[in-house]
């Protein structure tokens, strides 16, 4: 026995509830569904004139928060919550484009 030792090692107890289970994975699915909502719905053909530009927006916008809450914290489905994001960017980027362009 080495000096200052005690004889049996000493065990730390964990958190009270046990281990920290990731959160689900609702986030995530929401910020890809409203993402590819906000891509999709500019190009269906159907009669929206005068606000096919602006169909997408809300959708992407949604999509953006969506996929920014999925990634902060410990939660489950983060590879789901980044391609939200880039599907949402990209959703977005068309929409402005196309709110820049309808006005020229």
């Amino acid at each position: 026995m080495i000096y200052g030792q005690s004889p049996e090692p000493t065990q730390y107890p964990g958190p009270p509830g046990g281990p920290e289970r990731p959160r689900g994975s609702g986030p995530a699915v929401a910020s890809l569904v409203l993402g590819l909502l906000g891509l999709v719905l500019p190009f269906l053909p159907m009669a929206m004139d005068g606000f096919r530009q602006y169909a997408g927006l809300p959708f992407a916008i949604g999509g953006l928060v969506f996929g920014v809450v999925a990634c902060l914290g410990r939660r489950r489905g983060l590879p789901v919550a980044v391609l939200g994001l880039i599907v949402s960017t990209i959703a977005m980027g068309i929409a402005l484009f196309m709110v820049v362009s309808y006005a020229l």
